[in-house]
Formats: structure tokens, C-alpha cells, sequence
């Protein structure tokens, strides 16, 4: 069950952790929202590859599962909260919901990165360079966590919290009808940069007009989108934007973004 911060009891089993183990991992219980009867799994969703060891494994075999039930929780929510939507609407907000930026987003946001196990070639001068991935794929293997010891209600309570509002964002901006909000809201979680539109043509009588009007996202342009006024022909061109991005940010590539985050010193062997 979820509890008050303040109101939350220490976590339980120790597993023989040192005193900074014990601190840091209360913190990820805390920022979890649940009491870890056994911390073990706890440990092992916060051990980086960089940082596994016989005693402490990575948390590579967490993020497959975690993957799995992230990806069940979202559906179910859809599913239930938006009846109305298509099943191609479905998958675009899930797709925005769950993506790689936005998980490591909250990944920090909520302060899980600065708690991570990472091995002393990675940490240096009390930061990290880590790509996207990695954050993201942390939040999965602390979710599995979850799962493990708090089954699928505590599961799906903390999605519910934590992605439930990301969702209403989305889905706010009329997600089905507007593509132009749905586009600038998945590229500006990975760019500072938003799409921009330009009109390649008009024809035909003024009666019986067609705009056609590409959309241009980092340099990279997207369309024609084709309508009856300039504002039809732009969602168009936004709806195949996205359709396009969506398949390109799913895609585990060697360009993933590095970001800049604090770490502490840890004092575990690195056995």
C-alpha cells in the first residue's frame, strides 16, 4: 500500500547492506510510493551493468520484464479511460506515453538517477554521462521491482500516478483530431526545436481549392499533407510526421542522447 513519506516505515530485510545502502535504497522505496519487505530486488533494479558483480547482477534481466508489464499497464489504461479512441490513437499515445524521453525524464525528475549503481568507470567527479537508454531502461527495471514483491495492483498504481498525467497531457491537446499538438509534444520531449510548416502549393479554383504542406522537424521533412484549407493540409502532413517518428524513436540506435547526471560515491566492492 502506498503511504506518506513522512509516515513510511524504514524498509525491511537488510541483505547485509552498509548504512549508505540501506539510506539509498529507503530513498528508491520512498520515491516508489511502497515497503520492500525484501530490498534484494530493490538493489538489483538500481545496479547498472557498469557495476554488476557475482554478489550484486544488473538489472538488464529486470528491464525485460518490467518492458512487459509497463507496456500491459499503459494498455489497460487507454483501453479503459479512452473508449472512444481508435486502436491507431491508442498506439500513438502510448507510444509518446512510454517512450524512451519521457521515461528518463521521470527517471530524473523524481531523483531514481542519482541512486543508480554504476561502476567507477563511469562515475567521475560525482556525475555521469549516461545515455537516454539506460535512464529509461531504469525505470522499467524499478517497476519490475515493484512488480515483484507488490504483484500487479502496486504495479499498476504507481504507472497510474506517474504516467497517468504525462497521458491527460497528451490526450488533452484533442490527441485523435490534432496531430500538430501530438507532433510538437513528442519532438519537444527529445528537442528544444518545434516542428515548423510550409505551404508547397495551392490549386485549383478558389471553390474547389487543395493545399499541399510539408512539416519540417530537425531538418528532416515530412508530407505532403494534402486537404481542403491550409489547416487540414498541416495535420496531415503532422499525422505522417508522426507516424514516421513514432517508428524511428522506437528504434534502440548508436545516436541515443547522453545526459549529465549526479551520482554518489559508493562503497560496495566491486566483486
Amino acid at each position: 500500500m502506498s503511504t506518506d513519506a513522512a509516515e513510511r516505515p524504514k524498509s525491511g530485510k537488510k541483505s547485509g547492506h552498509s548504512k549508505g545502502d540501506d539510506e539509498r535504497l529507503k530513498r528508491a522505496a520512498e520515491l516508489l510510493g511502497y515497503e520492500f519487505k525484501d530490498t534484494a530486488p530493490l538493489r538489483h533494479a538500481l545496479t547498472h551493468s557498469s557495476a554488476k558483480s557475482a554478489k550484486h547482477p544488473s538489472n538488464e534481466r529486470m528491464e525485460f520484464l518490467g518492458d512487459a508489464v509497463l507496456g500491459l499497464l499503459v494498455s489497460e489504461m487507454l483501453y479503459r479511460e479512452y473508449p472512444d479512441f481508435p486502436e491507431g490513437e491508442l498506439t500513438r499515445v502510448k507510444s509518446v506515453a512510454v517512450s524512451r524521453a519521457v521515461l528518463a525524464e521521470r527517471i530524473r525528475e523524481m531523483g531514481f538517477a542519482e541512486l543508480m549503481y554504476l561502476g567507477k568507470g563511469v562515475r567521475r567527479e560525482g556525475g555521469a554521462r549516461l545515455p537516454v537508454s539506460i535512464l529509461a531502461n531504469l525505470y522499467e527495471a524499478l517497476l519490475c521491482a515493484l512488480y515483484e514483491e507488490g504483484g500487479l495492483e502496486e504495479a499498476r498504481r504507481f504507472v497510474e500516478e506517474d504516467l497517468g498525467p504525462i497521458i491527460k497531457s497528451i490526450t488533452n491537446h484533442q490527441f485523435q483530431q490534432n496531430y500538430k499538438s501530438a507532433l510538437q509534444h513528442l519532438v519537444q520531449s527529445r528537442s528544444e526545436r518545434a516542428p515548423t510548416y510550409k505551404v508547397l502549393s495551392e490549386v485549383g479554383p478558389d471553390h474547389q481549392k487543395e493545399f499541399h504542406v510539408v512539416v519540417s522537424v530537425d531538418g528532416v521533412t515530412f508530407g505532403p499533407g494534402v486537404g481542403r484549407n491550409k489547416k487540414e493540409a498541416e495535420q496531415r502532413a503532422a499525422k505522417s510526421a508522426l507516424t514516421e517518428l513514432l517508428k524511428e524513436f522506437d528504434k534502440e540506435d548508436d545516436d541515443d542522447e547522453i545526459l549529465e547526471v549526479p551520482v554518489p560515491d559508493d562503497d560496495f566492492d566491486d566483486e
